[in-house]
């Protein structure tokens, strides 16, 4: 197991999750779903028509969404706090998951899509497979990298996200099929030498920033065990190994967390080009011995208007309804400036 490699991919995709960038864009995807789900309420038909009851959870996570990114874009990381008033980006993601838990998927509705297992829909058209790709390119998948940890009960501990070494390969690999932000690079850059700040279980967090677990067998700098923390969060604990699950009961340890790299991204209310999540830079492959795994193939199920279509496949965009239709690669992709929807995204229909 390569601990430096995993150490790099995971700093990666934590600086990438605390981004301004990436949260503005999911806000601007949720945006074209909810488009798109107001039509579809206004002029679809009973039994392909989505629920009503979902767009009052939506129109909330539109009102959080534009406050939460406000204050990201002043450095201010207390909206991805658990219990407060002002977590807007958390609170926002929630409600928009509500808001589109509506749409299911057609093997979700065809055993469980409404009360008592009856089918939310009588049909499985087109149309709604192509909400539920909308909904899939609105959906955070990993935003939980940068939420602070919250107990299960109130007497319980907060326990980190990654409270453990040695990442398996298979969490990586589903990190690879969010298709909307980007893949992995191929090489992702070496991670800063670890400063001397530490905290322990139980204290509050001192800066923002990515965290390294200590552990008495490694030297600072090697282990694969990095969390996100937000300031003024309380320190996590981690489970305690030694114990299997027990339901209704907790075993956890305290930690010491070392201080990796202090986030302070956007204080001076500049917003810096982070186009790199979006189409991370390609560059020689290391070693498969290092890596464990095949070279890895950069995602191709969106492509913007203008561009050449980079797998051969059945495409459609939000920008228009009827354009859904068969491109092979290299083709250009049209573009629809005078759509409602804005930009022309187009969207690969999955095999």
């Amino acid at each position: 197991m390569n601990l430096q490699h995993n150490r790099r991919r995971l700093f990666w995709l934590l600086q990438k999750w605390s981004s301004y960038t990436v949260w503005a864009h999911y806000a601007k995807q949720f945006d074209v779903f909810v488009k798109a789900y107001e039509e579809a309420l206004a002029t679809w038909p009973d039994g392909e028509r989505p629920p009503e009851y979902n767009v009052r959870f939506a129109y909330l996570a539109q009102d959080l969404y534009p406050k939460g990114l406000a204050a990201l874009a002043r450095g201010d990381r207390s909206m991805w706090r658990t219990m407060r008033e002002d977590a807007y980006l958390l609170c926002a993601a929630w409600m928009a998951s509500k808001g589109m838990d509506g749409v299911t998927s057609a093997e979700i509705n065809k055993y469980d899509g409404g009360e008592r297992g009856v089918p939310l829909y009588t049909v499985w058209t087109e149309r709604l497979e192509q909400l539920r790709l909308l909904k899939e390119a609105a959906t955070p998948k990993w935003a939980e990298f940068v939420y602070e940890p919250r107990p299960t009960y109130a007497d319980w501990h907060p326990i980190a996200y990654r409270p453990s070494e040695g990442l398996p390969e298979a969490f990586f690999q589903s990190t690879r099929q969010d298709q909307d932000v980007g893949p992995l690079p191929t090489h992702c850059p070496d991670t800063p030498p670890p400063t001397s700040t530490l905290v322990e279980s139980g204290e509050r967090i001192p800066n923002d920033g990515i965290w390294e677990q200590v552990f008495p067998h490694r030297a600072p700098g090697e282990t694969d065990c990095l969390n996100y923390f937000v300031k003024g969060a309380i320190a996590p604990w981690i489970d305690d190994p030694n114990h299997d699950y027990v339901h209704g009961k907790q075993f956890a340890l305290p930690a010491t967390w070392r201080l990796v790299w202090e986030d302070t991204r956007y204080l001076d209310g500049v917003i810096p080009d982070e186009s790199f999540y979006f189409n991370p830079v390609i560059t020689v492959q290391e070693p498969v011995e290092a890596q464990g795994t095949a070279p890895l193939i950069p995602s191709s199920g969106r492509c913007e208007a203008g561009q050449p279509c980079p797998q051969a496949g059945i495409w459609w965009t939000p920008a228009k309804p009827d354009a859904r239709r068969a491109f092979v690669q290299g083709e250009a992709m049209p573009d629809f400036p005078g759509s409602s929807y804005g930009a022309t995204i187009w969207y690969r229909e999955a095999e």
